[in-house]
């Protein structure tokens, strides 16, 4: 591990201190994210209303019945697969950067389960830590049912539908937050603190005053960070989402983007269900900046396209199978790709991207030579 006792022991000093208020309310952000995921929780934490609520409990009938699906169909096989064929990257994660990504968290950390920061973006907004003291009924059980609609996507295949989720996020005013603080609790981690932040000019990070009720606030590059911990015993880990537009016709905005990320170190990179994006001209920065800063790539074929890794900045390792996009990328087709494939390629035992179906999927994990 990384991180010193000194720095944990300074962190936690800082939150007991900055949740003051969370606590003098008796409900603190772990238990609202327990409660949003559908996870049991002290009934002395919550008031009646809030435990009986008829939301709450189709909330966590939605939540068993996924994850008992989903642990031995999906999730368990990808832990057993990342601990023997990303040892390597893991060890070299202290920054995992998850482009395009939006708010799963959930794949994120079942492949690199150890990094200090998890750095997230998309369209969607930022959003804010629900209020469960101040929320009517019907706004809580509002918000619980949209959970429910966003997530069913990318747990049963494995990715968002991005059109779909914006409208609702936007029209709900709810944000990206309540999804990635769901899934940070289905995941087995204690949430520990929520606030906003924002990049300045430099790429520096700075935190701003909570937004109220507007799922966007003033900044060209707002967020949200999460910190949370595997255990009492782990110290913690943080999460952080941007919501902005990286193409390159954005880029006065998204440089603060590529300055935050050129700080970091040990930077891996993450790409699934991309929509592509970065096979276009329009996406020339981001695809550049992950290329130049990522000591390992791990993707499906759905991010940059294969001719950009040089074998002679890279080491790749094909997963899987590569035949063709689905119809709706069908003009993303990579002819060089589908050759290396023919010559060599590892096996993948889950479905994962576009292609979600178990023995149709593909992986590729480049690592830079010389890391």
């Amino acid at each position: 591990m990384r991180r010193t006792v000194s720095a944990t022991s300074l962190f936690l000093l800082i939150l007991v201190a900055s949740t003051v208020q969370a606590e003098e309310a008796n409900i603190t952000p772990d238990t609202v994210a327990r409660y949003i995921s559908g996870l049991p929780v002290e009934d002395e934490a919550l008031p009646p209303s809030l435990r009986n609520l008829a939301a709450f409990k189709a909330q966590r009938q939605f939540f068993e019945s996924r994850w008992s699906e989903l642990e031995p169909r999906r999730l368990d096989p990808m832990r057993k697969w990342a601990a023997s064929e990303l040892d390597a990257a893991r060890k070299d994660t202290e920054t995992l950067f998850y482009p395009f990504g939006g708010p799963d968290f959930l794949h994120a950390f079942t492949f690199f389960p150890n990094a200090n920061r998890y750095i997230h973006f998309g369209l969607e907004p930022a959003g804010v830590m629900p209020d469960l003291t101040t929320m009517s009924s019907k706004e809580t059980a509002d918000m619980l049912t949209l959970i429910r609609k966003s997530l069913f996507a990318v747990l049963e295949w494995s990715f968002f539908r991005t059109n779909d989720m914006k409208v609702d996020l936007i029209r709900s005013r709810m944000g990206a937050a309540p999804l990635i603080l769901s899934f940070i609790a289905r995941s087995g981690n204690e949430v520990l603190k929520v606030d906003y932040v924002e990049l300045d000019a430099e790429g520096n990070l700075i935190g701003v005053s909570a937004p109220g009720n507007q799922p966007q606030y003033k900044g060209p590059v707002p967020g949200i960070r999460v910190y949370f911990r595997k255990s009492k015993d782990a110290a913690p880990q943080e999460v952080i989402y941007f919501s902005l537009d990286v193409s390159d016709s954005a880029y006065a905005r998204n440089k603060r983007l590529h300055d935050f990320v050129k700080k970091r170190n040990g930077l891996v990179t993450y790409l699934k269900a991309a929509s592509y994006l970065m096979h276009y001209a329009s996406f020339n920065r981001i695809r550049g900046l992950i290329l130049e800063e990522s000591k390992h790539v791990l993707q499906t074929d759905s991010g940059i396209p294969y001719g950009y890794f040089s074998p002679a900045t890279w080491d790749i390792t094909l997963y899987g199978v590569y035949t063709r996009p689905i119809p709706l990328f069908r003009k993303r087709y990579q002819a060089d790709l589908r050759s290396a494939y023919l010559k060599a390629s590892e096996p993948l035992p889950y479905g994962i991207g576009y292609n979600y179906r178990e023995g149709t999927s593909n992986m590729m994990l480049a690592s830079k030579k010389g890391r």
